[in-house]
């Protein structure tokens, strides 16, 4: 029988442990459900030794301009030039970050972001890239960088 209830008791802790971990994803999808709209976005580019190197603001007409969430897990994101793509998303949490897994599309050509913050009103994306080329709007030169940073943030509507 002290078996059976220590066995008992474990579960329960387990339960709750497990339910703890979740509740942060569950809330964050629930944070989710809406309409967003990209304020800003910036990328910055560093070198070798993880210097900035230089930054900029994207602009495409694939831009995405708004992204709305409804309840089971689906994702609409509007572009600049009015294309419409409707694509499933995951929310995941691994060593202490939230990640956003887009199923079937991206954003600047990425499909993984990390949240980096997310309020009732607010939120932020970043994806990282290696081995990324630009143009450098001083000089017109294309330079390839070993790393960059792309921020997108977002107001909720």
């Amino acid at each position: 029988m002290k078996i059976r209830l220590l066995f008992i008791a474990f579960m329960a802790i387990v339960a709750i442990g497990c339910k703890k971990d979740g509740s942060q994803v569950a809330k964050i999808n629930d944070d989710l459900i809406g309409k967003w709209s990209v304020q800003s976005n910036h990328m910055i580019y560093f070198d070798q030794s993880g210097q900035k190197e230089y930054e900029e603001v994207l602009v495409a007409n694939s831009q995405a301009t708004n992204v709305s969430f409804v309840k089971g897990a689906k994702a609409k994101i509007e572009t600049q030039d009015s294309t419409v793509v409707n694509t499933p998303y995951n929310v995941a949490e691994e060593r202490n970050l939230i990640y956003m897994k887009l199923n079937d599309a991206e954003i600047f050509n990425a499909s993984v972001w990390t949240l980096t913050d997310i309020t009732e009103k607010e939120m932020t994306w970043q994806a990282n890239f290696t081995n990324i080329k630009y143009e450098d709007k001083d000089t017109g030169e294309i330079l390839e960088a070993p790393k960059a940073e792309l921020t997108l943030k977002f107001y909720k509507e």
